[in-house]
């Protein structure tokens, strides 16, 4: 939507050994411990030639995340719609976007899937429905129940004049309030004018998408991420909300302090809802299969953790993307390191850790901190506790592809000017999938997909990656083999700022062999002594995996003493404990 994975279960508060240290609890459920990998069907394979990724083309590609170590992939909206807004503007919750293909292709990737041993979830959408959704043509009309679905209001009258109903403004930018000539009325919208909100104050809804949640059940899926939950319900009275204060255009998003369209209390049962309709399903199918509920909102830490107690598994951490207000800052070990103590000193008691770099909303992490950089941030998510969401092409190391104002398609983007789409556009992070070096990089036969294909496909694609002695896929292999140890399911997890640049984190365990890993943020090398931050360790340390471009990857195998660890600029090492 607009933007404006197991783990282990961190011991909040009195459960901190000190500051940065933090004990765990062995998982019990298959989501715990899960990798979880974010599809954009779009962009991920094609089968047929017609230039867009479709279900069968995922089909095939299946073995891709077996042979990496991903369990559950997580497919972005695949429902009916008219793709204004990339299929989260939904005209049939119950209906497959055909150009995916049909049920029969769906069903069969789930199976399949599930015979491979992965799980599958998908998304969820409930906010809002597509202006040609049937509730919302029937609305139109003024037909009941349908009418009520939806926020409708008249407006405020000014002598002759009607003005909106409140000063808000949609995440597209632009009013939240469409008017409708048939109904003498606004309709709510927070994002696309094509996204109608729904009225989650009337109990129909509620029953309706229930209906919806157990049809996609009955097909066997795993479990949902939850879209835009921050936005479900919004002030009753329409309060205007007050000035940011931030140097931005008067009708984009970021003008306001959305403090009466996001967050509001009202919201959170909905979630707990749905989660309890979901296990009474399974208790009524007389199964044991557990299902996970993700939830997707950006917003202030009080307001994103608060999920767990509302019914989310996993309520995605996206500070590395962005603060619920603004981007992310990780341009500093003391950014990477802040943001990870943040999430482990808030989570609740008991609960899932989970981290997120990148996704379809935001720019690829490659393109954010440096091809030089990821490695070495993606050891970090892989190995400390809790659930990593990996976007399509991460373990590549795909970046952003730059569009022309003419080639952008982001509705988004879109709705503003050739002068400000680069900062609206979601285009770049969702060209397709690159497989090898072949026609559309091995995404289609078709010489023009959707989206263009990123020049650099030619030395960046997943068959080099393959073949190449070291590379980010490799890398990626063997930091989720670790998450198959001991001391990774039950060790403590300590993290360490190391002489202002380096990033160190511990997983620590009696008569398990503990697993380090050192990140140096900075361009310069350092010497550092591990004794000085981390008790407890064995005198000296295997080298297991090393990023793509520190020079380190022919040391592999070779043993390092704690009290001298030279680390090159931009380096990241993943070391485990020796007896000798």
């Amino acid at each position: 939507m607009c933007t404006l994975p197991v783990l282990f279960l961190i011991l909040a508060g009195t459960a901190s050994i000190d500051a940065t240290t933090y004990n765990v609890t062995t998982p019990t459920e298959w989501w715990q411990t899960a990798v979880i990998y974010e599809i954009w069907p779009e962009s991920f394979k094609d089968s047929n030639g017609d230039g867009i990724g479709d279900f069968n083309g995922i089909t095939s590609t299946l073995s891709h995340f077996v042979d990496m170590g991903v369990t559950c992939i997580w497919l972005a909206p695949i429902y009916e719609s008219p793709f204004v807004d990339s299929g989260y503007d939904i005209s049939d919750f119950y209906a497959l976007h055909s150009t995916y293909g049909t049920l029969d292709d769906f069903t069969t990737l789930v199976k399949t899937a599930q015979e491979l041993g992965l799980k599958v979830i998908i998304d969820f959408v409930p906010n809002h429905t597509s202006d040609e959704h049937e509730w919302f043509v029937k609305a139109k009309q003024g037909i009941e129940p349908y009418y009520s679905y939806y926020i409708w209001n008249e407006g405020i009258m000014y002598g002759d004049y009607r003005g909106l109903p409140s000063n808000w403004i949609s995440g597209f930018t632009g009013s939240t309030w469409e008017w409708v000539d048939e109904r003498n009325a606004y309709y709510l919208h927070q994002f696309s004018k094509h996204e109608v909100d729904l009225n989650w104050r009337n109990p129909d809804v509620m029953e309706q998408m229930k209906k919806v949640l157990t049809y996609w059940l009955d097909l066997g899926i795993d479990g949902f991420r939850v879209d835009a939950v921050p936005f479900f319900v919004e002030s009753a009275n329409f309060t205007n909300e007050t000035l940011s204060g931030q140097d931005v255009p008067s009708d984009t998003y970021y003008y306001l302090n959305h403090t009466e369209t996001k967050d509001q209390p009202e919201s959170y049962p909905l979630v707990q809802e749905w989660k309890e309709h979901i296990n009474n399903y399974t208790v009524s199918q007389g199964n044991d299969k557990v299902r996970v509920m993700c939830t997707e909102g950006y917003s202030a830490i009080d307001y994103v953790v608060k999920w767990y107690d509302y019914g989310s598994d996993v309520p995605f951490n996206f500070f590395f993307i962005s603060d619920g207000q603004t981007s992310a800052v990780i341009d500093t070990a003391t950014d990477i390191v802040d943001i990870i103590t943040k999430w482990y000193n808030n989570m609740p008691s008991y609960q899932t850790a989970n981290w997120v770099l990148g996704n379809h909303d935001r720019s690829r992490i490659a393109t954010k901190v440096g091809l030089y950089r990821t490695d070495g941030i993606h050891f970090l998510i892989l190995l400390m506790s809790g659930v990593p969401t990996l976007y399509f092409g991460d373990e590549i190391g795909m970046t952003d592809t730059f569009l022309t104002w003419a080639e952008t398609t982001d509705v988004q983007a879109c709705n503003t000017n050739e002068t400000e789409y680069l900062s609206w556009t979601r285009d770049p992070e969702r060209t397709p999938y690159q497989w090898d070096n072949t026609t559309a990089a091995g995404f289609s036969t078709n010489s023009t997909p959707f989206l263009k294909v990123n020049e650099n496909y030619l030395t960046v694609n997943l068959a080099a990656e393959k073949e190449a002695d070291f590379s980010h896929y490799k890398n990626f292999q063997k930091a989720i083999a670790l998450r198959n140890t001991t001391v990774w399911r039950e060790g403590t997890v300590d993290v360490e700022l190391i002489e202002d640049d380096v990033i160190g984190m511990s997983r620590q365990l009696d008569g398990e062999d503990p697993i380090i890993v050192l990140v140096n943020w900075a361009n310069t090398t350092v010497t550092v002594d591990l004794d000085s931050y981390f008790a407890d360790l064995p005198d000296t340390m295997e080298l297991v995996i090393a990023d793509m471009y520190s020079g380190l990857n022919d040391n592999i195998g070779d043993t390092y003493n704690k009290s001298s660890m030279y680390i090159p600029a931009y380096g990241a090492m993943v070391l485990l404990g020796t007896s000798s």
